[in-house]
């Protein structure tokens, strides 16, 4: 069995998952959460909630894809995988580490946001947006400036033990994914990097080199979208609005119904749209001006700013 860890957490697992930091022998504690290899059931009994190839009930959680695995979610400390014939391990792992892993951080009662996390100077900062919003290609444009990756696509943010009125962003694992075209843009050699499915253009990108170990404080949420026009906007979002922001930007959001995570989930994205600056920031569609995108908002996190 392999130990590892992520979120905060001490992950043992049946298999090798290359992507999380392995834990030495003497520093593994026991395991908080077990990934083992198994049969999964073809469905749940009584599910409260079902969506395209999942079901979910109160500390339940199935997905099932035809071509990769079968994924069993229970009680916030157990993942079991039925892969399938001909499944290559990292499509297996693709969908382990996404939305069975952010349905397991949804269990144990964490605010579960569909961004890039990367330290700065004033705490951690997360990039969210819908799909093609650009929020990979910003934070890679970040840490290529010198500022470290925290999580990338599934965000944890976590009550602070110490500061009740200061989340904390847990740290996820040091990788990050990229498509051919962003690569590109960012002068990446995509040839020396595996893809994370054999049929797709992207890419999986190690940073451990570039990745923060500890929990950090959330400072800001950067909420990405596109126009049609030419200029850059930057626009900060007022208290009412956050919560919308945060609640629309939660990672597989339509799994908490089904998981009866409702009531808590909405306590949580409270307590993120208290402690937490959100900014809209609006690019054009085309052409993308990355390096604008970066420096505009590297110069608003590293602004000084008076809470008075």
């Amino acid at each position: 069995m392999s130990t590892y860890t992520a979120y905060g957490l001490t992950i043992c697992s049946d298999f090798e998952l290359p992507e999380l930091l392995p834990l030495p022998p003497q520093d593994a504690q026991a395991c908080a959460v077990r990934i083992r290899l198994g049969a999964v059931p073809t469905e749940l009994t009584d599910p409260v909630g079902t969506g395209v190839l999942y079901q979910a009930k109160p500390n339940e959680f199935l997905l099932r894809l035809d071509a990769v695995a079968g994924y069993w979610v229970t009680g916030g400390t157990e993942i079991v995988v039925d892969p399938v014939v001909g499944a290559t391990d990292e499509e297996i792992r693709l969908f382990l580490l996404g939305s069975a892993l952010g349905a397991l951080l949804h269990q144990r009662g964490l605010l579960v946001i569909h961004a890039n996390a990367i330290e700065t100077p004033k705490g951690a900062i997360l990039i969210s947006g819908t799909s093609g919003s650009g929020k990979s290609t910003l934070g890679a444009a970040l840490w290529q400036r010198g500022y470290r990756l925290l999580a990338d696509d599934v965000c944890a943010v976590a009550p602070n033990p110490d500061d009740a009125a200061t989340p904390i962003v847990l740290p996820g694992y040091p990788q990050t994914k990229l498509w051919a075209d962003t690569a590109t843009k960012l002068a990446l050699d995509t040839d020396a990097l595996r893809r994370v499915r054999p049929q797709l253009d992207k890419f999986a990108v190690p940073l451990e080199s570039l990745f923060v170990r500890e929990s950090l404080p959330l400072y800001a949420v950067y909420l990405l979208q596109t126009h049609n026009k030419g200029d850059l906007l930057l626009a900060e979002v007022e208290h009412a609005r956050k919560f919308g922001v945060l609640l629309h930007n939660t990672y597989r959001g339509r799994f908490l119904d089904g998981l009866a995570m409702r009531v808590e989930h909405f306590g949580l994205v409270t307590m993120a749209a208290n402690a937490a600056r959100v900014v809209r920031v609006t690019r054009p569609s085309h052409p993308y001006l990355l390096d604008e995108l970066a420096s505009a908002v590297e110069a608003d996190f590293l602004e000084e700013r008076c809470d008075g």
